[in-house]
Formats: C-alpha cells, structure tokens, sequence
C-alpha cells in the first residue's frame, strides 16, 4: 500500500497529536497517584489522622481490648473494607506483637476465610492466653465490693471483670444481679 504525498504530509502532525495524548494521559496518572486517588494509601491517611493506638503485646488484657475496640471504632468511622482491616491494623503492632505477627501473619493468610474477626480471636489466644482468663475468671467470681470502695469504683471493676467473663454474665439480667450481690451489705439492703 502506497501512502499518498496528503497521508505523508499529515503523520508528523498525528504523531505529535499522540505524543501529546499519550503525554496528558500519563500526566493525570501522576498527578492522580500524587494526589491520593489510590483508594489504599487514602484510607491509611483516614486511619492514621485518627491517631491510632499501637499494640505491643504484653499479657494485659485490658491493652488488647481496648487496641481491638479502638480499630473498631476506627473501621467504623472510616468505613474501612473487610479485606483491608487485617493489614491495616497490623501496622500498628510493635515490639512482641510485631514480632508474633511476622512469623504468623503469613501462616494465617494463607487459611481460606481469615479476616478481622479470625485475627482477633488469634491475637487473643496469644496476649489473651488460658490462664489469664482463667485467673480474671477467679477474680471475678470472687468479687465483691470493699468496705473501701466507691460505688462508682466497684462499677467500674465490675465492668472491666464483666468484659473478660462474658459466660458468666451472658445477659442484663444475670449481670444486674450479679452487680447487686457484690454490693457491700449495707447497700443491698
């Protein structure tokens, strides 16, 4: 096929026409990856403005609950998808947790269906073990209110106790009774 001396003429202007094209649509991806329209690093940047609590996985319940409850909270208030909650949460281990989560975290992704819900229970079972539970269970059963404690005191030990013994307060009613029978005498009555 034999170009005409028109057809010649016009492939400088239509290779400078694509050349800008091809230039424009290769300026809008950097200027789009610049400005954060990469849905993964815009949702870090939502999280990380929450200002987050890291986890650095000493055996106290009470941090691990509250770095759990606070990520759900967060998730909530970003809208975070499932599938990213795992990853994003993790940034934010340190120290034992970090360590613990490095040579798991691969094991655990692998397993069909892992996600945020199944991370929990596997950082409970490791920061959250048996006989802590155990024991948090003991104290709970023995609890009552000292002649010495406030009642605002004893509800809030009665609360912390409540969160980790969720078998023995399964529900309001046997909660508010349990509340009431470790009250100090004088108030029950």
């Amino acid at each position: 096929m034999v170009e005409t001396p028109e057809q010649v003429a016009a492939r400088p202007r239509t290779l400078e026409q694509l050349a800008q094209s091809f230039g424009l649509v290769l300026q809008n991806q950097l200027n789009n990856n610049h400005h954060g329209d990469d849905p993964q690093a815009a949702m870090e940047k939502k999280i990380s403005a929450l200002k987050p609590p890291t986890f650095v996985g000493r055996d106290d319940p009470l941090l691990l609950e509250s770095w759990i409850r606070d990520f759900e909270k967060i998730f909530t208030a970003t809208g975070t998808l499932e599938a990213q909650k795992v990853d994003h949460a993790t940034f934010y281990l340190h120290e034992d947790a970090d360590t613990w989560w490095e040579s798991v975290g691969p094991i655990f992704k692998a397993q069909e269906n892992f996600n945020w819900e199944t991370f929990k229970i596997a950082i409970k079972a490791r920061f959250f073990p048996e006989h802590i539970r155990r024991q948090k269970y003991n104290e709970f059963s023995r609890f009552n209110q000292s002649y010495n404690m406030s009642v605002q005191e004893y509800d809030q030990k009665f609360n912390e106790y409540a969160r980790f013994c969720p078998t023995v307060v399964p529900n309001k009613g046997t909660k508010a009774q349990k509340f009431e029978d470790g009250h100090k005498f004088d108030l029950q009555t």
